[in-house]
Order: C-alpha cells, then sequence, then structure tokens
C-alpha cells in the first residue's frame, strides 16, 4: 500500500471553536499562573504537529515537552519532522528554552518508558501545563501486543493521567511540581466505563438523577462528566494533590458521518480544566463541592463566544458567570493555593 502524507494529522482538525477555546478560555488561566508565581510554565502535552496551543500560549512558556504519532491508521505517515522543526525554530527566536518531540503513542511511551525514536522518557522541571488532548472516549483502549500478536495489555488515558501524577509527585518531592494545570480534551458522544466503580455519594445521587434522560448523547455527556469527577479526583488525592476542576467547556467538534443513520453529525467534546498543587502537610483537604459543579452548565464555546449552555429539553442545569477571569479568581486554588 502506498503511504499517504497528512499534515496535520487526521486525528486532528483545527477549528474556529477550537481557536476560541486556547485563546478565551486556556490562555488566561496559564497567565494567570505564570503572573502569579512569577515563572514560566512548562508544556507536556498534544499540541499536533502545527503546535497552535504552543504558539497561542507562547509568552507564559518556558519549554515544551510534546508527543506525536507517525502514524495513526495503516498507511498514513505523519510528517513528525514539521514539529521537530517548528519547536527548533521557536528555540532560535529565544521564544522557548527548549523543545522536545517523544515521537509514537503516548500512551506507549508513559506506560513502557521509550518512544519508537528510542527516547525514555524523564520529566523533573517544575510549573506546568499539561494538554491532553485525547480527542477519544477517556476509557478507549490502547492494545499492546506481543511479538506474536497477542493483547498482552490494555492501556487507557486514566492510565496515563495517572503516571503523569506519580511523574509529579516525584518533581513535587524535589520542589519541582507544586503547581500544575491540567487540560483534558474527551469526546462524549458515547460513555464507556463502570459506574459502579464510582463510590462517591454525592456523585452517585447525580447519576441516578439524570439516569430518566433519554437522549443517548445528552446522557452520555454528563455520565462522563460525573464519572471524570470522581475518578480523576481520586487520582489527584491518591498522590496527595489538592484538585479543583472549573466548569467543563462543551463545543462541537467536526462532522462525522453517523453509522446508523449515515448523516453527518457532530463530535460532542468536553475539556476539562484541572488546576493541581501539591497539599502541604499543615494544609486541610479541599473538596470541592460536587453538587455545584454536576448541576451547573457547561461552559459553550461556539465559533465567536463563551456562554453557559446546557440540553433544555432534557435537564434543568444551573447558570453561573462564565467570565474566565472571575471563575480564576474565585476558585479556591487561586486564593488559598497559588499565592
Amino acid at each position: 500500500m502506498t503511504s499517504t502524507q497528512t499534515s496535520p494529522s487526521s486525528f486532528f482538525t483545527d477549528h474556529a471553536r477550537k481557536d476560541l477555546i486556547r485563546r478565551l478560555w486556556c490562555k488566561p488561566l496559564i497567565k494567570s499562573l505564570s503572573d502569579t508565581l512569577k515563572k514560566k510554565l512548562i508544556y507536556i502535552g498534544l499540541p499536533d504537529i502545527e503546535a497552535l496551543d504552543v504558539l497561542e500560549w507562547i509568552d507564559y512558556l518556558d519549554k515544551v515537552i510534546a508527543f506525536q504519532c507517525s502514524s495513526y491508521k495503516k498507511g498514513e505517515v505523519i510528517d513528525v519532522a514539521k514539529l521537530d522543526g517548528l519547536l527548533q525554530s521557536l528555540e532560535r527566536q529565544d521564544k522557548l528554552k527548549s523543545g522536545f518531540v517523544y515521537q509514537g503513542w503516548m500512551e506507549d511511551i508513559m506506560m513502557g518508558g521509550i518512544s519508537e525514536r528510542g527516547q525514555t522518557y524523564s520529566q523533573t522541571d517544575f510549573l506546568k501545563v499539561y494538554n491532553l488532548d485525547f480527542c477519544s472516549n477517556i476509557l478507549v483502549p490502547r492494545q499492546i501486543y506481543n511479538e506474536r500478536g497477542k493483547i498482552i495489555q490494555y492501556i487507557t488515558k486514566l492510565d496515563v493521567i495517572d503516571k503523569f501524577l506519580e511523574y509529579e509527585l516525584v518533581a513535587s518531592n524535589q520542589g519541582k511540581g507544586e503547581k500544575f494545570i491540567m487540560y483534558i480534551t474527551v469526546n462524549t458522544n458515547s460513555f464507556e466505563g463502570d459506574l459502579s466503580e464510582i463510590k462517591d455519594s454525592c456523585v452517585r445521587k447525580y447519576l441516578k438523577k439524570i439516569s430518566d434522560i433519554k437522549k443517548p448523547e445528552v446522557l452520555a455527556t454528563r455520565q462522563l462528566k460525573a464519572y471524570c469527577f470522581a475518578m480523576l479526583s481520586e487520582r489527584f488525592k491518591k498522590y496527595d494533590f489538592q484538585v479543583e476542576f472549573l466548569p467543563p467547556v462543551f463545543y462541537y467538534g467536526t462532522n462525522y458521518p453517523n453509522k446508523e443513520t449515515r448523516k453527518l453529525q457532530p463530535h460532542r467534546m468536553m475539556t476539562f480544566t484541572i488546576l493541581g498543587s501539591r497539599r502541604k502537610a499543615e494544609e486541610p483537604l479541599f473538596n470541592q463541592d460536587c453538587q455545584t459543579f454536576l448541576n451547573n452548565k457547561f461552559i459553550f464555546a461556539t465559533d465567536k463566544v463563551i456562554s453557559c449552555f446546557n440540553d433544555e429539553k432534557f435537564i434543568t442545569e444551573n447558570d453561573f458567570d462564565p467570565d474566565i477571569q472571575k471563575i480564576i479568581e474565585g476558585s479556591y486554588s487561586f486564593q488559598k493555593l497559588w499565592k
């Protein structure tokens, strides 16, 4: 089969809504952390070969650690060298201290410790912004095969996040990882997860409340919000990090053909914004108000504005002021932990 060159990768298509989110939602928060601590941040994540997030946030970044696949499907070739070249150009212009690309699947590199180029993964810097633009469902597994073609391991996005937090703990023990922002973007068209894993009584009460929603994608969006809030909170606390979720951003991504109706419909996407801080010995554990988080509307990004959103025909949710600067300044992390 002849290889085809794709640029950007087939897993990512930029559009006005993504641009709006990176400019009007993510950037003010990154600026706020950088300004408050008077330090630039380390970017770790999935920028794609165009690195549009990096370019937008460049004034507040010191280093970039990027993950990029050379192929997502058979017959496809992704020009990883383009991302290498872009980061090198930013270094030459003194806009970055350093930029480094790990080639391969993030799951393989994080769990196996080595990239397609033979690079060994390490993470020792401080003050990070994680951009984990997964695009797929958070529980869709990466299948690892042995030399005989037998599946020997399933790795989910939650496993990868857990591994990042493990590295973050080591860094914080060295005084290098006490505060960070984590953006996690996932597809909400369907939900794949075992809700019985959730033990938090507040989250279980919410899941019961939404269980009679008839429209599958509306239900899945809220199940995913609840599942991620519960499961990610557990992981952060396991590593002794204070965790605070800002309102999740909901937006319509690119269109895809529905397998049943064959009609084009948009991917329903959600970006979680999580503020992490290493808990000091004397600090009380922050327990975020679960009811407020789950029962509030989503931040909604159109091509032009950010507002509040819900599926009013199916569920009643609470309004709030979607101004990101007010949300930042009203957050527990900003008021109690960042200063």
